[in-house]
C-alpha cells in the first residue's frame, strides 16, 4: 500500500502535475489523520472496555465481602439486644423487690452474663482497602458508591465506640468494685449471692450506665447496618447495568 502511495506520488512529479499532486498530497494527509483518529477511537474503546470488565469484576468481589460484612453484623446486634434486654429486666428488678425475691439465683446469675454481652464488630476489609490502596476505587464510575466505601470505616469506629467503653469500665469498675466483691454462698461450686448486689449503689448505676450505652451502641450499629445494605444494593444495581 506505501509503495502504491509512493508511486503516484512520483508519476505526479515527473508528469509537472503539482496541482494535481497537492490535491493527492492533502488527501493523503487527511487519509493519515482519519487513520490515526480511528485507532485511538479503537484504543479508547478497549480501554473503556477493560476498565468495564474490571469495574464489574470489582464490584462483585465488593459485594461478597460486604454481604459476608452485613451477616456478622446482624450476629453482633442480636447478641447486644439480649444484653440489653437482659439490662432492662435486671433495671425493673431494683425497682420491684419482689420480683427479685421470686427469681432463682442461678435464672438471675444467667441474666446478669447476657447483660455483660459485649462484642466488637471487626469485619473482613481486605478486597475493600486493596480497591482503594491500588486505586481500583478510580474504576468505580457511581460517585455515592464511591464516596460510601471511602466512609465505611468511619461507621465502623462510631459503632464500635459504645463497646469499646462498656469493656473499658467493665475491666476498670464493674470487675474490681462489683462482681468481685459478691459473697459466696456455695464454695464446692463458687456460688454467689447475686441479690444483695441489688441494693449495692455502684450495681444500680453499673446496670443504668450499661442499658444507656448499650442502646447508643445499638444505634450506631442499626446505622451502620443500613449503610451496608444501601451500599450493597447500589452495586447490585450497577452490576445489573
Amino acid at each position: 500500500m506505501i509503495k502504491f502511495f509512493r508511486k503516484i506520488r512520483q508519476k505526479l512529479l515527473s508528469e509537472n502535475e503539482f496541482r494535481k499532486y497537492l490535491i493527492y498530497a492533502i488527501g493523503e494527509i487527511i487519509l493519515v489523520v482519519i487513520g490515526i483518529l480511528i485507532a485511538l477511537q479503537v484504543s479508547n474503546w478497549n480501554k473503556k472496555r477493560i476498565d468495564s470488565d474490571s469495574e464489574k469484576e470489582t464490584l462483585f468481589d465488593l459485594k461478597a465481602e460486604i454481604k459476608s460484612n452485613i451477616e456478622a453484623l446482624e450476629i453482633i446486634i442480636a447478641e447486644h439486644e439480649k444484653s440489653l434486654v437482659a439490662g432492662e429486666e435486671i433495671k425493673s428488678m431494683i425497682i420491684d423487690t419482689n420480683k427479685l425475691n421470686n427469681i432463682s439465683n442461678d435464672s438471675l446469675k444467667t441474666i446478669l452474663i447476657i447483660m455483660n454481652y459485649n462484642y466488637t464488630y471487626d469485619p473482613k476489609l481486605g478486597i475493600l482497602n486493596s480497591v482503594i490502596n491500588s486505586g481500583k476505587i478510580n474504576l468505580i464510575q457511581n460517585k455515592e458508591i464511591r464516596y460510601m466505601l471511602s466512609s465505611i470505616n468511619e461507621f465502623i469506629i462510631d459503632a464500635n465506640e459504645s463497646t469499646k467503653v462498656i469493656e473499658k469500665l467493665r475491666g476498670e469498675y464493674y470487675w474490681p468494685k462489683i462482681a468481685s466483691k459478691r459473697e459466696i454462698i456455695d464454695y464446692n461450686i463458687l456460688s454467689r449471692d447475686n441479690k444483695k448486689s441489688f441494693r449495692n449503689p455502684e450495681f444500680i448505676w453499673w446496670v443504668d450506665f450499661n442499658t444507656t450505652v448499650r442502646q447508643e451502641g445499638l444505634d450506631e450499629e442499626y446505622e451502620l447496618l443500613e449503610f451496608l445494605k444501601k451500599i450493597n444494593i447500589l452495586i447490585e444495581l450497577e452490576i445489573k447495568k
